[in-house]
């Protein structure tokens, strides 16, 4: 099999001819440099650089593509009715951002200190949203205020997943990152204390902005599928095991989420969602939301998450959902032995034999500081384990 035929059997739920061997990386993993053990040199193309790090590994190519859509979708977008107001304050630590309309401006505030943005800051939204400390959306007249003024959303240009794909051809499988989950996105905008309580002190509130943020990424996110890519990625991190209970994902975060991937879903497109926190409270609600997609990165409790036993994740899981994970690249692959390493990736080889539904992975990025050696390692040691056992 080709390793493209080899991970759409595995996200179809057919028979691949052994399991899949990759490692998390994304375009911007590529620009941020932790990869440059492997490739060494890298060049000006950044999708040749991210191919070529797989294929210097010899491993299975999951390429995961960004799709420059900034969050909040259509916010950094300039109008008549909505302008922008940017201003670094105290030594250029902190960052006020005011959006200005005819009735009244909203205000954000950022800490940079610290910090390095890729490109102008003002456009690095995937970074602005970690060091936010002051959201735009504080009460439900700022959200009336928004859904009056703010910008249309643009048509967009997504034809370089197309590209990407034909360019890959055989060789893998593309996953463009499609907008975030619908409570990532929300959490955008409100602040996240606020939003948590939100549910029980301002349901009516808590409704509202919970139905303009679906709406947004699933408008998005169908364009997104239109344009290709073989399977979507949905960061959800923010409402993990660790900081929401089930009961409170089922009641108050399901319904938009379960839409959401039902609108990717819908023509056949395939979706994996990104939980790189704890997650073992929620697989159950997992299991409904996302049935017969794909959850990643069921991180082991040594790089901060909560899956000890892949084989228990399985049971509560069934067979319908495809995991992706849950090597610990946080300590074990930056820091560990070869022996370490290969005990570890012989674990979780044993645990998931004769799992057709799984896919050997990185729980995440690639911590800077990892050792080219290390790395080979794991791999080594991954192949060492098919070739012994024949998953």
């Amino acid at each position: 099999m080709t390793s493209r035929e080899r991970l759409l059997n595995i996200f179809n739920g057919d028979t691949p001819d052994r399991t899949p061997i990759t490692l998390f990386i994304t375009d911007t993993d590529i620009e941020d440099g932790p990869p440059d053990c492997i490739i060494e040199k890298r060049t000006n193309d950044t999708i040749s650089d991210l191919i070529q790090f797989h294929e210097i590994l010899g491993i299975d190519i999951m390429l995961r593509i960004s799709t420059n859509v900034f969050e909040p979708i259509a916010f950094e977008q300039s109008a008549k009715d909505w302008a922008h107001v940017w201003e670094l304050l105290e030594q250029k630590n902190y960052l006020i951002h005011k959006i200005i309309t005819p009735e009244r401006e909203l205000k954000e505030e950022f800490n940079l200190e610290g910090e390095h943005f890729h490109g102008d800051y003002s456009e690095d939204w995937m970074k602005l949203r970690n060091v936010r400390v002051e959201s735009l959306v504080k009460t439900r007249e700022d959200l009336r205020i928004i859904k009056k003024y703010r910008p249309q959303i643009p048509a967009y240009d997504f034809s370089h997943i197309a590209s990407i794909q034909r360019r890959l051809g055989e060789r893998g499988i593309v996953l463009p990152r499609v907008p975030s989950s619908v409570f990532n996105y929300a959490a955008g905008l409100l602040k996240l204390e606020d939003l948590l309580i939100a549910p029980i002190t301002s349901p009516d509130f808590y409704r509202e902005l919970m139905d303009f943020c679906t709406d947004d990424v699933v408008q998005v996110g169908k364009k997104i599928v239109k344009a290709g890519g073989d399977v979507m990625r949905v960061v959800g991190n923010i409402a993990n095991g660790g900081l929401v209970s089930s009961d409170f994902y089922r009641e108050h975060i399901f319904p938009y989420e379960k839409r959401y991937i039902d609108s990717l879903t819908s023509n056949g497109s395939k979706v994996l969602f990104h939980n790189c926190g704890q997650c073992a409270s929620l697989l159950e609600v997992y299991r409904a939301m996302l049935d017969g997609q794909a959850l990643e990165s069921l991180s082991s409790p040594a790089s901060g998450g909560d899956i000890a036993s892949l084989k228990s994740a399985r049971r509560t899981l069934g067979d319908r959902i495809v995991m992706v994970g849950n090597f610990d690249q946080v300590h074990l692959l930056r820091e560990g032995t070869r022996d370490d390493i290969h005990r570890e990736v012989c674990r979780i080889f044993e645990e998931t034999r004769g799992d057709n539904r799984f896919i050997f992975s990185t729980s995440d990025s690639i911590v800077p500081g990892t050792r080219k050696e290390n790395i080979q390692a794991l791999v080594d040691s991954a192949f060492e384990c098919i070739n012994n056992s024949g998953v």
